[in-house]
């Protein structure tokens, strides 16, 4: 039998030119001919094109773009030639089967090319190798090819989200009458999803221009704000998820056409418009309102925004919208102190972590297969996301010692262990534990110096390659059952010292932070230091909303109130996650 060896060869680099140019400048009369003619062939031929109506046709099969003002043009008829003779071998009138075709050929291709050392996008050329390329060059590789082999598609993004940065784009198709949505190359068409129970406003763009959107509504010379000042954008929120209509007062002394409901955002000075209503008759309409969102109402007088009124959300409640605005939040002059511990609330999956992680048992034994274990101590209660002590209860000179989880929950999310003992007992194979987490000024007499933690390596560096002794909250061995200490010797531990797996977003000891309040605008209380896991700032305005700024690391950020000293965070805590 004779082997044909293959010799694997890099691609050569992409060479980007990242200079804008006007589509009249590259787009020539060739470009256009073969373009609308392959569109009208597949219009006529395509089995997911059939009942297309005209005016659907010229936004869904004809454009030769469907992400606004992105490059790397290519005409429907050079996709169609590139990816059509795989494609529409495809024979099920499935949509998703095709589009799983789609996805199984791109995967293929990206496979067979590898990794480059390339460090520009390329167009469509990315779809030739592994290299990086992000969500708004998937839909718009994926939405241009998939039109120029005959699937009616469109592009939508949302603009922000409510708890987290960054936005997505992704593609949606018509299947059977009904919108879905997918992620070219990762997923398939689906009506919705529980991933936009955290979107704001999903937007098309779209190859016409919109006469509704704020581009043509504002007045002469009112400024309008650039995630919004597009002609080609339409709000698709309702298809997705629900929305409500919802009309405010609004009395100030303006010429403006708009208004805004803006929503927090870190990333942007700590707003985001989202959605416009318009000024009329002193008051003003917005027509995709979603319940459930921290709304900011605002206009802009020049280019930067003025509020109208004070933060809120809505529920709506047998039909009808109802406006909540935050609690424990007035206008009093009165200043105080604040403790603060998180920057933001601990998450769901976080939470059912920790929750897990009761029933778990801390044992001893002397036999590696710990046939003879004796269980040392027990998990009750769930842990906070913190580093904390666990004493055990019954104590003994062991060999070995081990974490293991529940029955039920066969997962080690244990993100820090340290096995303690007294520095009295002279173990040569110890070192200085981490430091407890200190989360309250009071706390700073649990410090001490009388414990250690065992090591079953040489040095510490041997050890800390692990998920339970690498120091990052975020890492666990939770793909196993267990967690075990292997000494060289039996020796006495007395303890843990350890953290539950968690997106790690409290306070850190000697990152600077900077507390805000709302008051028409983000105001700065002034920026501090943290000594210990809390924050303290002094003689600060009292019963505001908040949005405290790690300055230092870390993106996630999510506004509070303050109830008898407690944090309480806009989403979990005030408005449900659902």
């Amino acid at each position: 039998m004779a082997y044909i060896y293959i010799k694997e060869h890099p691609l050569p680099d992409a060479t980007v030119m990242r200079s804008p140019q006007a589509d009249a400048d590259i787009v020539d009369a060739v470009f256009l001919i073969e373009h609308i003619d392959n569109a009208f062939n597949r219009w006529r031929t395509s089995k997911y094109a059939k009942g297309l109506t005209f005016e659907d046709f010229k936004e869904l099969l004809l454009p030769y773009r469907c992400v606004n003002d992105y490059g790397f043009l290519q005409s429907g008829a050079e996709l169609h030639e590139m990816f059509g003779k795989y494609l529409n071998t495809c024979k099920s009138k499935n949509l998703p089967d095709f589009v799983d075709f789609y996805n199984t050929h791109i995967g293929n291709l990206r496979d067979m090319g590898g990794k480059t050392t390339r460090k520009e996008t390329a167009g469509v050329y990315d779809l030739y190798t592994r290299d990086f390329h992000d969500c708004v060059d998937i839909a718009s590789y994926g939405c241009n090819i998939l039109r120029a082999c005959g699937l009616p598609t469109a592009v939508e993004y949302n603009i922000c989200y409510r708890s987290y940065e960054g936005r997505h784009y992704m593609v949606a198709v018509a299947d059977s009458g009904r919108w879905k949505v997918f992620n070219p190359e990762s997923s398939l068409p689906v009506e919705n999803s529980d991933g936009f129970l955290e979107s704001a406003n999903v937007y098309r763009t779209t190859f016409a221009a919109q006469r509704n959107t704020p581009y043509f509504l504002h007045a002469e010379g009112e400024f309008v704000p650039p995630i919004l000042n597009d002609p080609c954008i339409k709000d698709v929120t309702s298809r997705l998820r629900a929305t409500t209509r919802l009309s405010l007062p609004f009395k100030e002394n303006t010429t403006n056409h708009l208004a805004y409901l803006a929503t927090f955002n870190r990333c942007s000075e700590g707003l985001m418009p989202v959605t416009w209503g318009e000024i009329k008759e002193n008051k003003v309409t917005f027509e995709y309102v979603i319940p459930g969102l921290l709304y900011f109402p605002v206009y802009y007088p020049g280019e930067v925004y003025q509020s109208f009124g004070e933060p809120f959300y809505v529920t709506v409640e047998h039909g009808r919208s109802v406006i909540h605005p935050m609690p424990n939040v007035c206008t009093s002059a009165e200043k105080g102190n604040l403790i603060l511990t998180r920057k933001f609330p601990r998450k769901p999956n976080m939470i059912q972590v920790a929750e897990d992680l009761v029933g778990g048992t801390f044992l001893g034994a002397n036999k590696p297969d710990f046939s003879d274990a004796v269980v040392l101590e027990r998990i009750t209660k769930a842990p906070l996301p913190q580093l904390q002590d666990l004493t055990f209860g019954k104590t003994g000179k062991y060999q070995y010692y081990r974490f293991q989880a529940p029955e039920e929950h066969p997962h080690a999310n244990i993100s820090i262990l340290e096995w303690l003992a007294p520095s009295a007992f002279g173990y040569a194979n110890a070192i200085s534990p981490s430091r407890l987490h200190i989360t309250r000024p009071m706390d700073t007499i649990l410090l001490s110096g009388h414990l250690v933690k065992l090591l079953d390596e040489d040095c510490w560096d041997k050890m800390s390659w692990k998920a339970e002794y690498d120091g990052n909250m975020t890492t666990s061995p939770g793909a196993y059952p267990n967690i075990t200490l292997w000494l060289k010797e039996p020796q006495m531990v007395t303890g843990v010292r350890y953290a539950p797996l968690n997106a790690d977003n409290g306070i850190h000891a000697q990152e600077c932070y900077e507390l805000f309040y709302w008051d028409g605008e983000w105001r700065s209380c002034g920026i501090q230091v943290a000594q210990y896991e809390y924050v303290a700032f002094i003689d600060v305005p009292q019963n505001k909303l908040y949005w405290l700024k790690n300055l230092t690391t870390g993106r996630e950020e999510m506004p509070f109130v303050m109830v008898d000293g407690q944090q309480y965070f806009v989403y979990g805590d005030i408005i449900s996650y659902r």
